[in-house]
């Protein structure tokens, strides 16, 4: 049965009218897309990089019922606000989730998180363990593994990029090589126009954060039980970046999708939902 006052879910086209945003403690503007069940428990979405929280939408579709849901755009993307940083490091990602949840007054929430994504939502239950109810991390990392010539590469590359007037194919090239794979065909119209609301600036400080972070020494302290989703075509955080995390989470819960690549939300949101209600009803 559905709720009667179930929060709408606007489509692709309509995403950044219904947008909501709300000012931080930290300073920032946070945009989020709130959706779902007003009484059900709280869930928030954290995206990777370059997303934003329209990735979300196909999973919101088969998660509302059940939970409250914010999907949230993280500072330097969507329609958040982009400082001139150098770097958005993880734990300044992580405090803006906490402070979100103080201005929502969301005590305790469950939280489903993609790629760079995770390594926040791995700082926030590390860091503030109770407000945690339980974490599913999909696609993720404890650590970059770079080299000195990687970022080089990826410093040239963000230096150079002109969002507002690069091609389509130039963003598909470099941020969404294979859009067939997305089961939401309304997804790579819509992740475009709002690619062209960030930086090469902004995408850089997002990047640097990330290869600035290690996460490995940290996990221990995660008192949330865990569930880690990987995909065997991932060659993005392959194989090593998995056997790594396994080694430093060995309570969590492992669950290896075949022939699924990195962008699980996108590739296999479905089966991704399937297994974060069976852990979250558990």
């Amino acid at each position: 049965m559905t709720h009667p006052n179930l929060l709408p879910l606007p489509s692709h086209c309509l995403w950044h009218e219904y947008t909501k945003r709300v000012h931080l403690s930290t300073g920032i503007n946070m945009a989020y897309m709130e959706a779902g069940n007003p009484d059900g428990q709280p869930l928030i979405l954290i995206h990777g990089f370059s997303d934003s929280s329209r990735i979300w939408r196909l999973a919101i579709t088969r998660l509302q019922e059940q939970f409250h849901i914010f999907a949230v755009d993280l500072r330097g993307f969507g329609q958040s606000d982009k400082p001139a940083q150098f770097i958005y490091s993880m734990p300044q990602h992580a405090e803006d989730i906490l402070a979100f949840m103080d201005a929502l007054h969301i005590p305790q929430a469950d939280f489903i998180a993609h790629s760079m994504g995770t390594m926040i939502a791995q700082t926030v239950a590390f860091s503030a363990p109770n407000r945690v109810k339980k974490l599913v991390l999909a696609s993720t990392m404890a650590r970059m593994h770079e080299t000195p010539a990687d970022i080089l590469a990826m410093e040239q590359l963000y230096a150079g990029l002109d969002m507002q007037n690069a091609s389509e194919l130039v963003l598909q090239q470099t941020f969404l090589p294979f859009p067939e794979n997305c089961l939401d065909k309304d997804f790579p119209a819509g992740y475009f126009s709002t690619l062209r609301l960030l930086s090469g600036a902004s995408l850089a400080a997002a990047w640097r954060g990330m290869s600035l972070t290690d996460n490995r020494n940290f996990l221990q302290f995660i008192q949330a039980p865990i569930l880690i989703l990987w995909g065997t075509n991932d060659s993005i955080f392959t194989q090593p970046y998995q056997d790594e995390i396994r080694s430093f989470l060995p309570q969590a819960r492992f669950i290896t999708l075949e022939n699924v690549a990195h962008e699980i939300p996108n590739e296999a949101p479905l089966v991704m939902v399937r297994f974060a209600q069976e852990f979250f009803l558990e």
